[in-house]
C-alpha cells in the first residue's frame, strides 16, 4: 500500500516540514501512524515529498515529518479551467470531488441567470476543504482554490487559453481542442445557458462545444468534460 497522503501549506525543499494539527491528528489516530512510518506531503502547487514521520511534536498539535526529497510534477497538457454553475447542497461536493483527478488548474463558479446555487463565503472555505481531500484520495499533486463567482461573459473575457462553452449543438468537445495548451471550459446550470448568455460569450470568443446528445447534470458534465480532455474521447 502506498504511503498516506497530506497537505501542508508550502513545501520546497527536504528537512523537518511541520504538518498542521488537524493533519497531525488523523495521521496519529486515525491512521495509526507512528514515528519511522512513511508518509507523503504535497502543498497542492505540484510539490510532493517523501518522508517519515517523527516523534517530535509542537505545542500547537503539529507534526514533525523527515522529508527526504521533494519533487515537482508537471501540469498536464491542455491545462483547464473549469467555470461551471455551482450546483445545490451535497452535488456541489460531488462535482469538486469528481473533478479534482483530472487536475483542473482552477475552479470558477459562474452565476448564470439560471443558477439555482450562489457562491458563499462558507460555501467556498467547504469546497476548498474537499478538493485538498479529494487530492490526498486521488493523489493529485495540484489542487485549486474555489475563485469568486463571475458571470459566464466574464468568465471568457478572462480566459486562460481558448474559452469552450458548453452547450447543445457544439462541435465534440475533444475536436475542439486541438492540441492546444490551455482550455477554460464553462459549464451551465440546470436548464443551461440562457439564449442571451450563449450569445454573449460566443460574441466575446467563446466556441460552443457538446458531449454528445444526453442532458447531463452539472457534476456529471463536468467530470465528464474534465475525462474527454484528459483520457480522450467525445
Amino acid at each position: 500500500m502506498s504511503a498516506a497522503w497530506f497537505h501542508v501549506p508550502s513545501l520546497a525543499e527536504s528537512g523537518i516540514v511541520w504538518i498542521p494539527k488537524d493533519e497531525a491528528k488523523h495521521a496519529v489516530g486515525a491512521r495509526r501512524l507512528g514515528p519511522g512510518d512513511a508518509v507523503t506531503l504535497f502543498d497542492g502547487a505540484g510539490h510532493v515529498g517523501t518522508g517519515v514521520v517523527t516523534d517530535q511534536r509542537r505545542h500547537d498539535g503539529a507534526l514533525a515529518i523527515e522529508v527526504s526529497g521533494v519533487t515537482t510534477a508537471p501540469r498536464p497538457k491542455p491545462v483547464v479551467h473549469l467555470a461551471v454553475a455551482i450546483p445545490k447542497g451535497d452535488r456541489s461536493a460531488t462535482l469538486i470531488e469528481s473533478c479534482m483527478p483530472f487536475e483542473p488548474a482552477s475552479i470558477t463558479p459562474l452565476a448564470c441567470e439560471r443558477s439555482v446555487q450562489r457562491l458563499s463565503a462558507h460555501l467556498a472555505a467547504r469546497l476548498d476543504r474537499i478538493a485538498l481531500e479529494a487530492c490526498k484520495q486521488s493523489r493529485q499533486p495540484w489542487s485549486c482554490a474555489i475563485g469568486t463567482e463571475v458571470s459566464p461573459e466574464a468568465a471568457v473575457r478572462a480566459n486562460v487559453g481558448r474559452a469552450l462553452i458548453l452547450h447543445p449543438g457544439g462541435a465534440p468537445l475533444r475536436e475542439a481542442v486541438g492540441g492546444l495548451d490551455a482550455v477554460t471550459v464553462l459549464i451551465g446550470p440546470e436548464g443551461g445557458f440562457s439564449d442571451r448568455e450563449v450569445a454573449a460569450c460566443e460574441a466575446a470568443g467563446a466556441v460552443r462545444v457538446g458531449l454528445g446528445a444526453t442532458i447531463l447534470r452539472i457534476e456529471l458534465a463536468a467530470s465528464a468534460a474534465m475525462a474527454v480532455l484528459r483520457l480522450g474521447g467525445v
